[in-house]
C-alpha cells in the first residue's frame, strides 16, 4: 500500500509546483503589459514566459516520474 504512495506523491508534488510558477509566469505576463515604462526590452515578458514553459516541463516530468515509478513497483511485485 505504501509502494503506491509514492508516484502519487511525485506528481501531486510536480503539479503544486507547475501550478504556482504557471500562476507567477501568468502574473508577470500581465504585469508586462501594464509596466510600459520598465519592460523597453521586454524583458520582464521573457521572464514570465521562461517561468510558464519551465513550469510546464516540470509538470510534464514530474507527471512521468510519477508515472514510470508507478509501473515499475507494480511489475516488481509480480511474482
Amino acid at each position: 500500500m505504501n509502494t503506491r504512495y509514492e508516484g502519487k506523491a511525485i506528481t501531486q508534488m510536480c503539479k503544486m509546483m507547475a501550478s504556482v510558477g504557471l500562476i507567477v509566469g501568468f502574473a508577470l505576463f500581465l504585469l508586462s503589459f501594464i509596466a510600459n515604462n520598465y519592460n523597453k526590452d521586454f524583458f520582464l515578458t521573457i521572464i514570465s514566459l521562461g517561468i510558464m514553459g519551465s513550469s510546464m516541463f516540470m509538470f510534464g516530468f514530474g507527471t512521468f516520474m510519477g508515472i514510470l515509478t508507478d509501473t515499475f513497483q507494480k511489475g516488481e511485485a509480480k511474482p
